[in-house]
């Protein structure tokens, strides 16, 4: 009796099996499809949906930065963390004592990330207009954090040793924290010299993404609030600054999204 019903059973099981190879495939073929789909989803919302909503909403609701052009411009803080920039440095330092910005309203900190070249030999020429903090070697995080603790102004701006700010550039960066609301404001990076690799040149694709950036840029500024901001010359008020945890990478991102997590904008300033 055992075997004559144990019979149909094992002819059953293969069928069994083959049904569940079967539901197993449908089911991969379904996941896949749902992650690809979605995926899809996903991109053409970053790259179309978000730009469009965003850009849409500016011109709806838009919430422009109130400058008062009769205030006198704020004291300025300008740091730079440094490590090894003794052929740039100087120049550098020159470029910021040319601005367009009133001498006693302004104080450049530069911080020596362990720097083992002559980077602090360049800096002590110019002892009288630059504060200079040197640091054994502690990541670019750490020399912000101390070039900050060193400013004795309100609004802190940051700068690269690598580029130039246009003369006029500090003073359309910071007559927006005219604006009490203002936490942060972001400048604009311009490419200067396009490399030649013979059939296209280097630059000109991030050009045409850097435009698309900076649209989207302005309308979340209009909106609100852009994301994050530009490492080269961005500035912030000192008293919204927190210190960056070691090893942050970002910090151009970091700190002015800490700064929207308190109720204040940040915005982008593309005439900077």
């Amino acid at each position: 009796m055992a075997e004559v019903e144990a019979r149909p059973l094992r002819a059953a099981r293969p069928r069994l099996l083959q049904q569940r190879r079967r539901t197993h495939r449908t089911l991969a073929v379904v996941t896949v499809t749902i992650a690809f789909w979605a995926s899809l989803v996903l991109v053409l919302y970053v790259y179309l949906g978000y730009p469009i909503f965003i850009a849409a909403w500016a011109r709806m609701r838009p919430r422009p930065i109130a400058r008062d052009e009769r205030r006198p411009l704020p004291g300025v803080s300008v740091v730079i963390a440094a490590r090894d920039e003794a052929g740039r440095i100087g120049a550098r330092i020159d470029n910021l004592l040319s601005l367009d910005y009133p001498r006693d309203r302004l104080q450049l900190i530069v911080v020596s990330d362990g720097s083992t070249d002559r980077t602090l030999d360049v800096l002590a020429r110019y002892s009288e207009a630059v504060q200079v903090v040197a640091l054994p070697r502690c990541g670019k995080a750490a020399a912000l954090n101390a070039g900050v603790a060193a400013a004795r102004h309100d609004v802190v701006a940051f700068a690269d040793a690598r580029q130039r700010f246009a003369p006029d550039a500090l003073r359309m960066l910071v007559r927006n924290f005219a604006d009490e609301r203002l936490g942060a404001v972001s400048g604009e990076l311009l490419l200067s010299s396009p490399v030649s690799t013979g059939e296209h040149t280097v630059g000109e694709g991030l050009g045409l993404y850097w435009r698309y950036e900076k649209w989207i840029r302005r309308n979340e500024s209009l909106a609100g609030s852009t994301v994050g901001a530009t490492g080269a010359i961005y500035a912030m008020r000192k008293s919204l600054w927190q210190e960056l945890p070691a090893g942050t990478l970002l910090d151009d991102v970091l700190a002015p999204m800490r700064a929207v997590l308190r109720g204040k904008r940040v915005v982008f300033e593309p005439a900077a």
